[in-house]
């Protein structure tokens, strides 16, 4: 696969995991359960979602061909990963 259809694939992935923890949230709701698996897929999709936008936003910031541009993108995707990975402790 090229890179565009990797990203594509992902994208779809994405999709497919909100759609089923929607879904799977919806029927446990319903019935008063509470599932770690759905918080699981949601997860999943989270992730999956920003690196997608993470690769994208790596390509904007390159053909920038400011340092100041890479620099904040940087410092964006470390926030990004520090509080994900604070909020699902």
């Amino acid at each position: 696969m090229k890179g565009r259809q990797v990203v594509n694939f992902l994208a779809y992935i994405a999709i497919a995991f909100i759609a089923v923890a929607l879904i799977l949230g919806k029927i446990f709701s319903a019935v008063g359960l509470s599932s770690a698996v759905i918080n699981a897929l949601s997860l999943i999709a989270q992730v999956i979602a920003y690196t997608i936008t993470a690769v994208f936003a790596f390509y904007y910031a390159k053909s920038r061909r400011s340092i100041g541009w890479m620099i904040a993108y940087v410092i964006f995707v470390i926030a990004i990963i520090v509080f994900l990975v604070l909020n699902n402790i």
